[in-house]
């Protein structure tokens, strides 16, 4: 007896929850109706074609806005098709930095050994004959040259450092007009 009012109340609360959704469903119809079907601002709105460009555009700024570039240098410097005053500057820098120069032979008072002095890489370097420098193993010194074997022998002269040479706006405007033809 007692499923018996079971029953009966699991019918009434299906029946309520059914007269619900349907009263809930009207109300939302009705108030679908009160939205125009055309839009008071249509005579402001773009095409189809023009929003598929602006959203085109809006892509390709969130692409770039979220790009990492993976470089050690400027992105916007790297075209060396017109050299600046900044670029040959470091250019000739880099040039010397990297330059395997003997700066000076001297004979050492306690062994009465030859040296040299070499620089190479923002680092002073003596040596002597046997001394391996950087890879470089220095085979003979003299007053004006070295003699060194790297990848076969090779003769380097005493050498001063480079002057730096005038990077004027003329010689650089001079230069890239020679570089783009």
């Amino acid at each position: 007896m007692q499923f018996r009012y079971l029953k009966d109340l699991a019918m009434a609360l299906i029946a309520i929850s059914l007269i619900a959704c349907a009263i809930r469903l009207i109300t939302f119809n009705a108030a679908n109706h009160k939205i125009p079907p055309q839009s008071k601002y249509t005579h402001e709105s773009v095409s189809d074609t023009l929003r598929a460009q602006i959203m085109s555009i809006e892509s390709s700024i969130l692409d770039r806005k979220n790009f990492v570039f993976s470089v050690t240098h400027d992105p916007l410097r790297q075209g060396n098709i017109i050299k600046d005053r900044f670029d040959m500057q470091k250019e000739f820098e880099n040039a010397v930095r990297n330059m395997f120069r003997p700066t000076g032979t001297y004979i050492d008072e306690e062994t009465g050994k030859r040296l040299v002095t070499i620089e190479y890489q923002d680092r002073i370097y003596t040596a002597g004959v046997g001394d391996v420098v950087e890879g470089r193993k220095i085979m003979w010194i003299t007053e004006q040259n070295i003699g060194i074997y790297y990848g076969g022998p090779q003769t380097i002269p005493i050498q001063p450092r480079p002057p730096i040479p005038d990077f004027s706006a003329e010689e650089t405007k001079q230069k890239s007009i020679e570089q783009n033809y």
